[in-house]
This record gives C-alpha cells, structure tokens and sequence, in this order.
C-alpha cells in the first residue's frame, strides 16, 4: 500500500495584494517610463490572477460534482466498481485539462464540460467576456516583450495613393480600447507604445479581472456556488490532502 499526501498552495492572492499596492504607488510622483512599467505589470498580473482564480474554480467544481457523484447509490459491487473507475478516467483527464489551461477559449471549453454551458455564454459573464479575452490576448504580447509596429505607406505605386497597416495583438487591444472609450488617439497617430499603459486602461483590465468571479459565482447552481466560494474564501491557507 502507497499512501500518496498533496499539498497545494494558491498563488493568486499574493498577486491580487501585490496590484493593489502597485495600483496605491501610482498615487506618488513616478516619473513616466516607471508608470508605464507600473502599469505593464498590471495588466500582466490581472491576467495572472485571472487564470488563478478560474484553475481555482475549475477545480472546486470538480471536487463538487465528485462528492456528488460519491453520494449516488449503486448497490451491485460491479457495477459500482466499473462506474468509479470510469469517473476516475473522467476526472483525471479534466484535472490535468484544467491544469493546461491558457487563455480565455480554454478555460471557457472546461468549463463547458463540467458545468454543461460555455462560461463566455452565462448571463453574468457575458458582459465582461471580451474584455476578458482582450486581457489574454493583451498578456500574450506584453509578456514576451513584444514592440508595437505599424507601417505607413504612401506614393504614386500605392493604390489609392496612401495605405496603413497595424495588425495583430497590438491591433486587436486598441479597438478595444476605443470602443470602450479608453483610447482618444490611434498607436499610428501617437507613436508610443506606451499609449497602452495608462492608468485608465491598467484599472480598467484590473477591475475586469476582480469582477469575472463573482459573475462566475453568481451563475454556479447553489452546491457549487457554496464550493467555489470556500475555496475563495480559504485561499490564502496551504492545504494537504492523502489519497
């Protein structure tokens, strides 16, 4: 007999107490290149925090619908044996699943599975969800450091005598932007990069990211609203289980 313990320790809520101090350092005279770089990690981490909070929730889930499933009576010895190594199966390809997760279709497709709806298609969630895949999106440019680019071409042998291209994540965050009214000029007509990192953007990202759990939450059924929210509520303690 092996008598296998895990111990597991949430990352999120250093993270979450970590923007709210750079979000209160803001406050202080920075100079402009420290209130971009105060603001990139921001952003950076929401997107961290967010993926925390949803592998948390994923997996509170799970554990309900297990404990649900311990609850249901098969009397035959065989056929009880075969259904839990069947949900075992199961549930060993949706924890290492939820484990793999990376942006915001992945997370959505998870959830699908275990709760039977997308999580981008909830009441709740729905008006939160392109900001949120914006943030994923905006993350996968930030974190590897990437420039923004843009090409202005112009002359005789351009059609129409004048042609502009910006395209990929950059292009994707700024029209996202200015829909929601967070960006009064264009990357083309500004020449920074540091258009991105303001202030009203990295709050804007931030606040997305404290707003989707609750939405999450409000549309669980009530066992795993009640999972969810303990596994929130308890984060910031290690803990231990043997099986």
């Amino acid at each position: 007999m092996i008598r296998i313990t895990i111990f597991t320790e949430a990352i999120w809520p250093s993270i979450k107490v970590t923007l709210e101090y750079l979000v209160s350092k803001r406050q202080e005279p920075v100079p402009d290149l420290v209130r971009a770089g105060l603001n990139f990690s921001i952003v950076l981490g929401s997107a961290c925090y967010l993926e925390g909070i949803l592998e948390a929730l994923l997996k509170a889930t799970l554990d309900c619908r297990r404990a649900e499933f311990n609850q249901t009576e098969i009397e035959d010895f065989e056929s009880r044996r075969a259904v839990n190594v069947y949900y075992s199966r199961l549930e060993e390809d949706l924890s290492q699943r939820i484990g793999h997760c990376i942006g915001a279709q992945a997370y959505d497709e998870v959830f699908n599975l275990l709760a039977g709806q997308p999580l981008s298609q909830t009441k709740e969630v729905v008006p939160l969800w392109e900001g949120v895949t914006v943030l994923f999106n905006f993350r996968n440019v930030l974190g590897h450091g990437r420039e923004v680019f843009a090409r202005h071409f112009a002359g005789g042998a351009v059609v129409g005598g004048f042609k502009e291209e910006f395209a990929g994540g950059y292009r994707k965050v700024e029209d996202y932007l200015r829909k929601q009214g967070l960006l009064s000029r264009r990357f083309v007509d500004a020449h920074s990069e540091y258009l991105f990192l303001s202030d009203p953007i990295a709050d804007h990202f931030w606040g997305l990211a404290k707003a989707l759990p609750t939405a999450i939450l409000c549309s669980l059924p009530p066992a795993e609203q009640n999972a969810c929210l303990k596994v929130l509520e308890g984060s910031s303690e290690n803990t231990r289980a043997d099986v």
